[in-house]
C-alpha cells in the first residue's frame, strides 16, 4: 500500500456535502462543508482559508470562480 500524506488521508475520510467545478476544489486552502453537516447555509460548498480578511471567504454554489490570486495547487503524490 502506498504511503499517504496527511492531506491525502484527510481527503479520503472527510467526505464533502457537495461538489462543483470551481477552481477552489484543487486549492490547498479550500475546506469543504462536510457531509451531514447542518451548520452552513444550503448554497455554501466550503470556505477559503487563504482569503481570510476579516473572516474566511465563503464559496457558494452560484459563484463562478475561474481565477484566484490566492490559489495554491494541491500537491499530487
Amino acid at each position: 500500500m502506498a504511503q499517504l500524506t496527511p492531506e491525502e488521508f484527510l481527503d479520503t475520510i472527510l467526505v464533502p456535502e457537495k461538489e462543483s467545478d470551481h477552481i477552489c476544489w484543487n486549492c490547498r486552502g479550500f475546506k469543504p462543508v462536510l457531509k451531514d453537516s447542518s451548520y452552513p447555509p444550503a448554497d455554501i460548498v466550503g470556505w477559503c482559508m487563504n482569503i481570510h480578511w476579516p473572516h474566511y471567504w465563503c464559496v457558494a454554489d452560484f459563484n463562478v470562480v475561474k481565477k484566484c490570486y490566492a490559489f495554491e495547487e494541491k500537491k499530487k503524490g
